[in-house]
């Protein structure tokens, strides 16, 4: 595991942590809550169940060599955006995963939203037409399409509403 620990840096909300690690295989599933049991029960791939497991992992790591609580579980609001409970607290949390590597963000103050991509994906036109507005297109349309998708879809994530916003 890798941590990034923003709060020494001016261009980052306070309290903000950023891990990452390999998406490992073989890993026990007794860390998950309940609900995330059944969520994970239900992937049929493996390598998803590996990510699924591989980011919960991550997360609980990152809380404790963060010094917060290990008892943080992992919910969902009704669009599917997670954070994290313990009792009073809430954290806001955001994942993200890409080849063999599993993203996590954590927040103590300000909602949050990660993404990740490997430089080397390929982007079809059509689909970066799709992701900006004209406006957008007129002032952007020379950028690398994977920086506009990651920071597109890192919004979207903080924002809660998933890929099913229009994202141009």
């Amino acid at each position: 595991m890798e941590l990034l620990n923003t709060s020494s840096r001016t261009d980052f909300p306070d309290h903000v942590i950023i891990g990452f690690s390999e998406i490992r295989s073989g890993l026990s599933n007794e860390l998950l809550s309940e609900n995330e049991g059944e969520e994970w029960k239900k992937f049929t791939n493996q390598q998803r169940k590996d990510e699924y497991l591989s980011a919960r992992y991550l997360f609980k790591e990152m809380l404790i060599a963060s010094g917060l609580s290990s008892e943080f579980e992992i919910r969902k609001h009704p669009l599917g955006k997670p954070y994290a409970q313990n009792g009073n607290e809430t954290l806001f949390v955001s994942f993200s995963h890409s080849k063999n590597h599993v993203f996590c963000a954590i927040s103590e103050s300000t909602d949050i939203g990660i993404d990740t991509e490997w430089l080397d994906r390929k982007v079809d036109q059509r689909i970066v037409k799709r992701i900006l507005g004209e406006t957008e297109w007129d002032v952007f349309s020379d950028e690398d399409p994977i920086l506009l998708w990651t920071i597109k879809e890192a919004a979207v994530k903080c924002l809660g509403t998933g890929l099913r916003t229009n994202l141009n």
